[in-house]
């Protein structure tokens, strides 16, 4: 008799899933690594940006004469604005078609994404709708909860305890909301290239799956958790170290020019930091190919112990 350990998918399919990577990409085959670091940078475990939301902006920070010219600039950032978000929401659809890209890549393994991606635009899509509905949920949700209890406390200091007071409620749905991301995307997104339906068929079928297999989803859920914070660690330090080494010629020649020329800094800074950030972000991004490629395979390989008839990848 075998032991749970042995009979939980999320555990005795982890062996699986680094062979198959392994396979996959050693000996180094800079086309296929250059791909998938392609693929890393859309659907994720590419470069990440400090965030500063939390930095408050007074009237010191901002340029001398600045307020009285926003009039005359107005136009110009509302264009930025837009633009920005164009190219956020195209970066979002592409990024939904990459990842059913990723899986035909995988299951194919035909490494190349100009075949799939066409075929894949109209599901990534579909994937987009959804993902982006459901954002647009949660943070409705979360404004007029928030209004609710300053309505109820009022905007004074009662207002915002009761605002403190829930916010572990707050958490806890957008921790749903994050689990509903997640198995869209481990297994949502195959099942809807297996059966070649939408959202929220692939949704129904996977329901289904669950109600038959809780303990398992759950345990896959923890430890895919787990693994994840782990390999993001990872992941972080070897990025690190990676911007630290090959930041090192840069300052070097950035010491060498600033001590001969003692003037115009901000362009020297401008002109040394391009090439950098040419290099070091491929060099992110192919850091990033295994973890991506890792998890890629074992979501499906857990699928696939799952569910036998969703079985995607080849023997």
């Amino acid at each position: 008799m075998t032991s749970m350990a042995e009979e939980m998918y999320a555990f005795n399919r982890l062996d699986g899933a680094f062979q198959r990577t392994k396979s996959l990409l050693w000996p180094i085959n800079w086309g296929i690594w250059l791909r998938l670091a392609l693929i890393a940078l859309f659907v994720g475990g590419g470069v990440s940006f400090p965030n500063t939301s939390g930095y408050n902006f007074g009237e010191g920070d901002l340029p001398p004469g600045f307020a009285e010219s926003l009039p005359d600039i107005a136009p110009l950032l509302v264009a930025f604005i837009i633009v920005v978000l164009a190219i956020a929401l195209i970066w979002w659809i592409v990024g939904a078609a990459m990842r059913f890209v990723f899986v035909d890549m995988l299951r194919t393994g035909e490494i190349h994404i100009r075949p799939f991606f066409g075929e894949r635009l109209g599901k990534g899509v579909r994937l987009f709708l959804f993902e982006a509905a459901l954002t647009l949920i949660l943070i409705l949700a979360i404004m007029a909860f928030i209004l609710m209890l300053v309505g109820i406390g009022g905007s004074g200091v009662g207002g915002a305890a009761l605002i403190l007071v829930f916010i572990p409620f707050v958490l806890v749905a957008a921790l749903l909301f994050g689990i509903v991301f997640f198995l869209t995307n481990d297994f949502v997104v195959p099942i809807m290239i297996r059966e070649d339906c939408g959202v929220i068929e692939g949704w129904q079928r996977l329901i289904g799956m669950i109600s038959a297999n809780i303990g398992q989803t759950v345990v896959y859920i923890v430890t895919r958790f787990v693994l994840g914070l782990i390999a993001a660690i990872v992941q972080a330090i070897l990025v690190i170290l990676a911007l630290l080494i090959i930041a090192i010629p840069f300052v070097l020649i950035g010491i060498v020019l600033l001590a001969a020329i003692q003037e115009m800094i901000n362009t020297l800074l401008l002109v040394l930091l391009i090439p950098y950030l040419i290099i070091a972000i491929p060099v992110a991004l192919l850091i990033a190919v295994p973890f991506v490629t890792f998890f890629r395979y074992y979501g499906l390989l857990v699928l696939e112990g799952l569910a036998p008839e969703y079985r995607l990848l080849p023997e």
